[in-house]
């Protein structure tokens, strides 16, 4: 899965792969999308290195980006399709029993992360949950550990945290009667063509 930015001035997204802020930092990990959020005001001539659905590689400057859109999550698909924008996750789950519930991005990116991670990372994801219920918002929670936490488990926290603000997430039963339907709890976009 690719995470990219939409570009002003074309109709498809660069996939970020690394920040060069304005100060000469580089940043090539998953984090750099919590920089980008935080700072693509103050540093709107930061570079940013990536790849375009059609294998071109160019170099663009934070105002290149409509900041106002969301970061997009892409899967690339066997030809002819291409690429694929993900616009959403199910978690299904015979406990959850009310009908299908959309999630909020840091409540869905917590849940997405107990679901992938190992039962050795579950604690750190149970003291970031305490972290967001008490109202501070997940990106901070993860920038306060950034330091003290193995990269490898921040690298998948923070795609996590990315992907659940790029595409909807939703709890739902399939085992209920009626059953919880993806189709009916996520909306799908129309597929585009570049």
């Amino acid at each position: 899965m690719l995470f990219g930015l939409s570009i002003l001035t074309a109709p498809f997204p660069l996939f970020v792969g690394a920040v060069m802020t304005e100060r000469n930092t580089l940043l090539d990990q998953m984090s750099a999308f919590a920089w980008i959020e935080d700072n693509y005001i103050e540093q709107p001539r930061a570079e940013v290195f990536g790849l375009t659905p059609f294998g071109e590689q160019p170099v663009l400057f934070m105002r290149d980006f409509d900041m106002d859109r969301p970061v997009e999550a892409w899967l690339q698909a066997p030809q002819p399709i291409g690429w694929v924008r993900a616009v959403g996750a199910a978690i299904a789950s015979s406990h959850h029993a009310v009908e299908a519930q959309s999630l909020p991005p840091d409540e869905a990116a917590l849940a997405l992360m107990a679901l992938d991670l190992p039962p050795d990372a579950q604690p750190f994801v149970e003291s970031l949950a305490m972290d967001v219920a008490r109202g501070v918002p997940l990106k901070t929670a993860l920038r306060q550990r950034r330091k003290t936490t193995d990269p490898a488990l921040m690298h998948v926290c923070d795609g996590w945290r990315v992907f659940s603000r790029s595409a909807g997430v939703v709890r739902l039963n399939p085992l209920r009667n009626p059953p919880d339907r993806v189709e009916d709890a996520l909306r799908l976009a129309p597929p585009r063509r570049w």
